[in-house]
């Protein structure tokens, strides 16, 4: 027993001694210390100077494709192999309400996931990911380098002193009446609403590290308690200010066509959290001469996504207006006495992918509420003469769907705020 430990001991040494000879990698873990060139030694490591922020819009975390992107799907393809891990951090300006923020940065750092998996095929656990909520450590970093900001000072001794983020916000709002707050929401905040990334990954010494992607704006400088990379590494950011996503969709309700009633439907979702679905229903014709569902509706829901639209869970608002003739059995045909019916009704779905490029998709989807109406009744035969007449409530099922639709996703332009 002895004996095994020993060689565990020389093997381990070994190793070590290995890796300390022949890899040679970038890494920024919290609080390493950096030797002059930035380097340390270890098995995980930035693949060269390559690292990426993408600037999103106030209250936006909608991935858009750019070059830079387009580049980093490249770049970790050509170091799969390689690759180690990939960090992604998500983070947001101080303005607006706290909780929002921290979830807003969480968001962020998902979108980019959710992103890179998509487009590389690469699995979730391949991704380490951060959400830094509002970074208000990239703000003092800064603020280190704007000498020329006006009450620059006071907002740094602020940030320092007080450790509760609202009462941060409310010290320097306070300043000069406002206008210094304005002026770090026009000037500073910006770059801090952003998801970055960093490929980790094992290189030997007698290979170069070059940067993966030459850019050639300036970088913008980052927080060392918070970024992946030293502020020197930092690229430049993509923009995402200039416009976000929106999408429309075609549907069909395949339970509807298992009832032989024709249907066809839109979705579009004019905000990011919102969408509004219009499905029609019209059905002309008999099944047979005693069976008939002829009816012409429409049930416009709008949907509140807690994600982003057309993904994932969603709740809906519907309400329901139909001209009906119907003859389900051999006692009675029943149909509006051109009132139409109408009612209102809560939903709950669920929309799926159906293949990596998003434009198809599936959805599921019950709702409950209630339908008025008032009817005529005839007897189910030929020139069957009309024996009753009434109106009634419908409390229960209103809305129910297995869906596929094709969506197709466009850029719109967003207002600066």
């Amino acid at each position: 027993m002895k004996k095994l430990i020993v060689i565990l001991y020389i093997f381990l040494w070994a190793f070590q001694l290995y890796a300390q000879q022949d890899v040679h990698t970038r890494v920024h873990p919290r609080n390493t210390a950096y030797d002059q060139q930035g380097y340390a030694d270890s098995i995980g490591g930035i693949v060269g100077q390559f690292a990426i922020s993408v600037i999103f819009d106030v209250n936006k975390y909608d991935i858009r494709t750019t070059p830079q992107l387009r580049e980093a799907i490249e770049s970790i393809g050509n170091h799969r192999r390689a690759l180690v891990q990939i960090w992604v951090k998500g983070s947001a300006s101080p303005e607006g309400p706290s909780e929002w923020n921290q979830k807003l940065g969480q968001y962020r750092a998902k979108a980019l996931v959710d992103y890179l998996s998509r487009e590389t095929g690469l699995d979730y656990c391949m991704f380490r990911m951060y959400n830094l909520g509002e970074d208000w450590g990239s703000l003092e970093k800064i603020l280190e380098n704007r000498s020329d900001f006006p009450n620059r000072k006071r907002i740094q001794t602020i940030i320092s002193e007080e450790q509760d983020n609202d009462a941060r916000k409310r010290k320097i709002q306070e300043l000069d009446g406002g206008k210094t707050w304005r002026r770090l929401i026009e000037e500073l905040f910006p770059p801090l609403r952003n998801a970055r990334l960093a490929l980790v990954s094992a290189y030997p010494k007698i290979l170069p590290i070059v940067s993966e992607i030459r850019l050639e704006t300036a970088p913008i400088v980052l927080s060392d308690s918070h970024d992946l990379l030293p502020p020197n590494l930092v690229p430049a950011p993509i923009n995402n200010a200039e416009g976000s996503k929106w999408r429309i969709a075609i549907k069909n309700n395949l339970l509807s066509d298992m009832l032989l009633v024709a249907n066809l439907g839109v979705e579009i979702n004019p905000w990011t959290h919102w969408s509004l679905d219009i499905p029609v229903w019209y059905s002309p014709y008999d099944i047979s001469s005693t069976r008939n569902i002829r009816l012409l509706a429409v049930q416009p829901e709008i949907r509140w996504w807690p994600e982003e639209a057309m993904a994932g869970h969603f709740v809906g608002l519907h309400t329901h207006v139909a001209g009906f003739n119907i003859a389900l059995n051999d006692y009675a045909r029943y149909q509006d006495p051109n009132h139409a019916l109408w009612g209102l009704g809560l939903s709950y779905g669920y929309a799926m992918s159906l293949c990596k490029s998003g434009h198809w998709g599936l959805e599921f989807t019950i709702g409950a509420g209630f339908a008025q109406y008032r009817y005529d009744a005839y007897h189910n035969e030929s020139n069957g003469q009309k024996f009753k007449s009434g109106s009634d409530c419908y409390w229960g099922i209103t809305r129910a769907g297995v869906t596929l639709s094709y969506k197709w996703t466009f850029s719109r332009k967003n207002r600066k705020k």
